[in-house]
């Protein structure tokens, strides 16, 4: 019973631990229409910086007006 109990608190913690720091990751991903063509963005949450994905030179950053 005690060694069940042992069992249940580790995965409950395994399952806690995963939703609070793997889970949700810092990004949100976006698409916005660009002369015609999709263009992914992806914005960190926490900081706000803002990438755009350009098939030849990858995520690059935009600048954000404040």
């Amino acid at each position: 019973m005690k060694k069940a109990m042992i069992y249940f608190i580790g995965i409950l913690l395994l399952m806690v631990a995963f939703s609070l720091l793997i889970y949700p990751t810092p990004y949100r991903y976006l698409q916005y229409l660009n002369a015609g063509s999709i263009t992914p963005l992806k914005v960190n949450v926490i900081t706000g910086k803002t990438m755009q994905f350009t098939p030849t030179d990858g995520w690059t950053e935009v600048k954000n007006k404040k």
